[in-house]
């Protein structure tokens, strides 16, 4: 039987197909390649957790307590000005000098008025022994005049004697009682007036205690070693009563201060109350000193209240109102590590590396920590244990069970 040509082509197309079909089917299959999930190359600290004290950045600025203003005790001119602003001058050296014309009237005068007054009572002490000793003798003389009235009477009932000797008799008595009394009350009177003259003495003393106190005030002396702070004068200027002159603060007082958060504020005042030393370390400017946290103000405000620092160390270099960074070291605490910032997610999560997967843990922060010269943070919590790897990369996609592969860098906290 014989094929018509016509169904050749139809045939070798049909035989094709089978064919291609053929070999799809029985290619060899290749298998998927794995998906290997990524692995980040992260930074690790081994923690190991121990007693640190953490610190409180506070911001303040240096006070002077003991800063002496000196005015003008009276209306004056200045004949001298020794000083400079910032100068720092030693106990007892002058620092402004007023003219003291404008001083020593006031003082001779109130001599003058002393030395016056003094005289009236010692007057006055004469004068009352003359009135002693003539009370007497006025007393004496009145009894003789009753004596010889009694006996110019008895004449006048005996009709010896007139009527006139016996009026004149009664008037000497009359008299003479008079001139008793006004002698009594000269001697009573006595202390009143030596009473009066004491007391118009002592306000001539006190006069002359504020004169001779603005005589030595024209004279401005450094009550103690410091740093003039302000010069309010030149030589040649006219001033008026309370007119500033010269200021001057010790720098051995100064102190600084800085003002502590209501929410650490209960832990400072218990530290105080037990008698603990709170150290706390100061910048201002590049330069650097040590503090001691002396007390806290007598005012509290919602936001905190201010604690005022001693300056133990490098005091001298200071001066007023500058502003200071102040490192407080709080009550130390135990079971905690230091760790980078970096190492913080959100406020209250690290994450620790076990078996090269990432895992959380809650901490509770503490507050600054310094070291090597960064401000680290101190973090509590009871599941850190020793040598615990703690990630401090910052990964923006940190989630438990991250793969990483850590690298320790630094020292143990």
């Amino acid at each position: 039987m014989t094929i018509d040509r016509r169904y050749w082509p139809w045939g070798i197309l049909l035989l094709g197909v089978m064919v291609f079909v053929i070999l799809v089917l029985t290619r060899p299959r290749q298998q998927a390649p794995e998906i290997q999930p990524r692995v980040w190359q992260v930074e690790a600290i081994a923690v190991q957790p121990r007693r640190l004290s953490p610190v409180l950045t506070l911001y303040g600025k240096v006070e002077a307590p003991a800063l002496m203003r000196a005015t003008a005790s009276a209306a004056s001119q200045v004949i001298e000005v020794r000083v400079r602003e910032g100068q720092e001058v030693a106990a007892g050296q002058l620092l402004v000098r007023l003219d003291p014309r404008d001083f020593k009237p006031q003082v001779l005068e109130a001599e003058a008025e002393i030395a016056e007054l003094e005289a009236q009572l010692e007057l006055e002490r004469l004068r009352h022994g003359s009135d002693m000793q003539a009370l007497k003798h006025e007393e004496q003389l009145l009894q003789l005049l009753q004596n010889q009235l009694v006996r110019v009477e008895k004449l006048r009932k005996r009709g010896l004697g007139s009527e006139a000797a016996l009026d004149q008799a009664r008037m000497e008595v009359a008299r003479q009682r008079k001139a008793v009394v006004d002698r009594r009350l000269a001697v009573q009177q006595h202390q009143a007036r030596q009473l009066q003259l004491q007391a118009r003495l002592e306000k001539a003393r006190a006069r002359l205690v504020r004169a001779q106190l603005a005589l030595e005030r024209s004279r401005v002396i450094a009550p103690f070693a410091g740093v003039v702070a302000e010069v309010g004068v030149a030589m040649g200027d006219r001033v008026g009563q309370n007119q500033l002159l010269v200021s001057l603060f010790s720098w051995q007082d100064l102190e600084v201060r800085a003002r502590i958060p209501a929410p650490f504020q209960s832990e400072i005042h218990r530290s105080l109350e037990r008698g603990d030393l709170l150290d706390a370390k100061g910048e201002s400017l590049g330069m650097r000193f040590r503090l001691q946290l002396a007390r806290l103000a007598g005012q509290a405000e919602a936001g905190g209240i201010d604690a005022l620092f001693r300056v133990t160390e490098g005091a001298r270099q200071l001066r007023m109102n500058l502003p200071v960074t102040v490192q407080l070291q709080r009550p130390a605490k135990d079971h905690v590590v230091a760790v980078p910032y970096a190492a913080l997610y959100g406020s209250r999560r690290l994450y620790r590396i076990v078996a090269g997967r990432l895992q959380s843990v809650e901490v509770t922060p503490l507050g600054d920590y310094p070291k090597n010269g960064q401000t680290w943070l101190l973090v509590q919590s009871p599941e850190l244990r020793a040598g615990d790897q703690i990630l401090v990369t910052h990964l923006p996609n940190a989630a438990d069970g991250l793969a990483v592969e850590a690298r320790l860098i630094g020292e143990v906290s």
